[in-house]
């Protein structure tokens, strides 16, 4: 009877530790799949942030591009209106004598030398600015 007994206590003794290590391994595979899915949510969230961000950023560099087309029309008229003028600036050197006349009179120095510089065409017939630092009517 006595072995029947230690028999029965062993028995529902590995079943108990049987049924906690079950229990517990349920308990950590829970815990695992809460963790995954709460990493999993964070991600998405980041993800959401980020999708976002780049939206935010190709609305930007749309506003940039139509900012830096925009600029290059003017710098296209201004340069062209540039042109014309050291166009008009020459052809009235080269035909007017009165014109020709003063600009070679004693007309301050920083005056002369820039209108010349104007009549000479240039890299990127921009207009040049007198050499020195000084003002024009000095």
């Amino acid at each position: 009877m006595m072995a029947a007994l230690k028999g029965r206590a062993i028995t529902l003794a590995v079943g108990a530790l049987t049924l906690a290590s079950a229990y517990l391994y349920w308990q950590y595979v829970t815990t695992q799949r809460d963790a995954y899915q709460a990493e999993a949510e964070r991600q998405r969230d980041r993800a959401e942030v980020l999708q976002e961000h780049q939206v935010w950023q190709r609305q930007q560099i749309k506003a940039l591009n139509a900012a830096m087309a925009e600029r290059d029309r003017t710098l296209t008229i201004i340069a062209d209106d540039i042109r014309a003028s050291t166009v008009a600036l020459q052809q009235l050197g080269e035909t007017d004598a009165k014109a020709r006349d003063w600009l070679d009179s004693d007309l301050p120095t920083g005056i002369v030398d820039w209108v010349r510089q104007l009549q000479r065409p240039s890299i990127g017939d921009g207009v040049r600015v007198p050499n020195g630092a000084e003002p024009p009517n000095e």
